[in-house]
């Protein structure tokens, strides 16, 4: 019974998310004016009419509204322009072979200005090439252009009114998946109490959770805080929102707090039975917060409070009935660090709690000034500038090389298609244009997925077609393959290209039953092709490694390691951590800690990997540990009259000192000696709260730099 529940609540995840609302815009916004040309009978019209649309549709994805409304603007300008330059070129083989250069890297280079401005010079090319290798002498390429200009207006004008009926829809979906992000993230954490715990497999799962989880914070505080020019004046709906989301940068922050060796606590507690418990309650805890953030995305209400008093006091109990009369020391550390850990899960079982009176548009929802602050900080944008195209313009920049890299991949597939006198040439360059990334390991990875999932997609559809002879159910089967497809092309790119392939295949069929068979047999080879040729470009011509820019991503980190435990210092004196360079600095470690794990993930999937792959992973999890204890930290708030306050400053300019020798390992420079040295520090005073821990850490990561040095 549980296994069904899990079940149906994956399913409910994923209907009520922002990737079915967006399978669902452009499966709507392309197949409504199909049916309509189609019983119009204006077939030859519908299909430019329907590529203005689909490719529009697929540079709208998630952001504030006038970040897509500008994006399609952007692609409905570039597609009608290059369909009007085909006119000028088809007829010329020098002014064709040019166009194609010339575009393909320029369009690529659109890619700095971020993931939206890529997809919209991606998909212009895509544009490009399908009129350039496509279209008969029948079409008249100005009706072409105009006709793909009228179906990106369509959609535009489809998605700006589906919008307008409910404007917070989106940010709801994408806060609502960043508190189930949150539980995901709790639960990897809570693997680490399990008796049987692999701590190493841990933290690998760990940072690819902490990796998703950056992703899904960015999109949510983009569209949170960029769609609103104005705080102050929000509506009910979208203060609650807000406020939710200023609540969990918090809730995430306490979930990354550390206060132990997970080794050394397994070894300490072993036989005492408490560990499985607090596993228990910890997944107890993510299961209620995946329930506020399903919740949120639904747009719904939590109607009941999440509630684990007793839990919680039965662990608190328990833990002090050990504490009473510990084995040893180490266990006596363990124990403790226990305590904390239970006083927490009460802070963020009370978090959660009122992230569900938010849900009911209830509790304070007034902003305080540093609020506003943060929040307006959160709302800054960089403008779009030619500057920065022209600084690009390097082979130090990666869009750079890989716009030079897809140009010539793209020559190379034109010229072999003509080589080989292929029909459907635009297939194996749209092969390369769709799998080509900037990092290898991603090319690598959209490769076999896009060549696995055409095999896949082709077996099933034909024995669909064999067994089903229905048209109106393979009508059926068709929009179905297309919803689900684009719904998940942003989540699983290997369901996508199975989906669509059945998309396709079928819509194949109804176009040109006698010669469907051979062409899919076209299209296989063509994707082959267009694959080998990908790799090889992505493989040789200036590849981008991660292991060549991991030192660069570890520098980052220890120095943001390095301001953010001097605001938590700062925060554990004054008891105040709500500061704006506090929040500044805790957002900057946390990205750093991002970019560090996804290069580390890139570094290791290489043909080339690095010598110091084993040190690099040390390091990588101990930032992950030393991130954790400083998160908590900041939660200590140590009086002023401390009595051993002057020691406390000591060790606190040692663990500065120690990450700043780190860094000048990482940068071939000596040790600085002008602060007091970690290993002249007393034992003493090493031991006297989780600055120790901190200490500790700061210390392993100096050595493992020491040994990379």
């Amino acid at each position: 019974m549980a296994a069904t529940k899990d079940y149906l609540q994956e399913v409910q995840k994923f209907v009520s998310s922002q990737y079915w609302y967006s399978g669902f815009r452009i499966t709507a916004g392309v197949m409504v004016p199909l049916f309509f040309f189609l019983y119009q009978g204006w077939l030859p019209a519908a299909i430019p009419f329907l590529w203005g649309s689909l490719f529009v549709s697929l540079t709208d994805t998630p952001g504030p509204i006038q970040h897509r409304r500008n994006g399609m603007l952007a692609a409905v300008g570039l597609n009608t322009i290059v369909v009007l330059l085909t006119a000028l070129t088809r007829e010329y083989p020098v002014l064709l072979v040019s166009q194609i250069v010339l575009a393909s890297f320029f369009l690529s280079m659109l890619g700095i200005y971020g993931a939206r401005a890529g997809a919209v010079g991606t998909l212009a090319l895509v544009v490009m090439l399908l009129n350039l290798l496509s279209i008969g002498q029948e079409y008249d390429p100005l009706v072409s252009s105009l006709l793909i200009a009228a179906g990106g207006g369509w959609y535009m004008l489809f998605s700006m009114m589906l919008h307008g009926i409910q404007p917070y829809r989106a940010v709801a979906q994408a806060l609502g998946e960043y508190l189930i992000g949150i539980s995901d993230y709790i639960r990897a954490r809570a693997a680490f109490y399990r008796e049987d715990a692999d701590v190493k497999q841990g933290f690998n799962r760990l940072m690819k959770e902490h990796s998703d989880l950056r992703r899904i914070q960015g999109q949510t505080q983009e569209l949170l805080f960029k769609t609103r020019t104005s705080v102050s004046d929000a509506s009910p709906r979208s203060r609650s929102l807000m406020m939710m989301y200023l609540d969990s940068l918090d809730l995430f922050e306490q979930t990354m707090y550390a206060y132990q060796n997970y080794d050394q606590m397994h070894l300490s507690l072993r036989g005492t039975g408490l560990l499985p418990r607090y596993y228990g309650v910890i997944l107890e805890l993510a299961a209620g917060l995946e329930h506020v953030g399903l919740a949120v995305q639904m747009g719904n209400p939590v109607k009941k409070p999440f509630d684990i008093t007793s839990r919680i006091a039965d662990l608190k109990q328990r833990t002090a009935e050990f504490q009473e009369a510990p084995a040893d020391e180490e266990q006596a550390k363990s124990l403790e660090a226990l305590s904390k850990i239970i006083r927490n899960i009460e802070e963020i079982s009370n978090r959660i709690n009122r992230l569900i009176l938010y849900t009911r548009m209830e509790g304070h929802q007034d902003l305080s000034s540093e609020m506003a602050e943060r929040a307006s900080r959160m709302a800054a944008s960089q403008p779009v500038n030619f500057r920065m195209l022209k600084e690009n313009f390097t082979l130090k920049s990666d869009n750079f090389r890989h716009a030079i890299r897809l140009t010539i991949a793209i020559a190379t597939g034109y010229f072999v298609s003509l080589l080989l006198d292929l029909d459907h040439s635009y297939w194996l360059l749209l092969t390369i244009v769709t799998i080509m990334r900037p990092a290898y390991v991603l090319t690598k990875k959209r490769n076999v997925e896009r060549v696995v999932g055409t095999l896949i997609g082709i077996g099933l559809v034909l024995v669909i077609i064999w067994t089903i002879g229905n048209p109106a159910v393979l009508v059926v089967l068709m929009i179905l393959s297309m919803l689900l497809g684009y719904s998940l092309l942003r989540v699983n790119y290997f369901s996508f290209v199975v989906l669509i392939t059945i998309f396709f295949v079928i819509s194949l069929s109804f176009l040109n039953p006698f010669e469907f068979q051979s062409l899919i047999a076209e299209r296989l080879i063509d994707t082959v092709i267009g694959s080998v040729i990908a790799f090889l470009a992505s493989r040789y011509i200036f590849p981008t490694w991660g292991h060549h820019e991991i030192r660069r991503s570890m520098q980052k980190m220890l120095e943001a390691n390095r301001q953010y435990f001097t605001q938590a210092w700062i925060a554990t004196k004054t008891g105040q951590s709500e500061t704006p360079a506090y929040a500044l600095a805790r957002q900057d470690a946390v990205v750093s800690l991002t970019n560090l794990s996804d290069n580390f993930q890139r570094m290791i999937s290489e043909p080339q990997q690095s010598e110091n792959a084993t040190p690099v992973h040390q390091f990588v999890i101990a930032n992950h540990l030393l991130t954790g204890h400083i998160a908590a930290l900041s939660d200590e708030h140590l009086a002023p009259a401390h009595a051993d306050s002057e020691a406390l400053e000591e060790l606190s300019a040692a663990i500065t000192h120690e990450l700043q020798c780190a860094e000048d390992n990482l940068r071939d420079r000596s040790a600085r000696t002008d602060l007091i040295a970690s290993d002249e520090v007393p034992l003493a005073i090493q031991s006297l709260t989780h600055l120790s821990m901190v200490h500790a850490l700061a210390r392993d990561i100096r050595k493992i730099t020491a040994r990379m040095k």
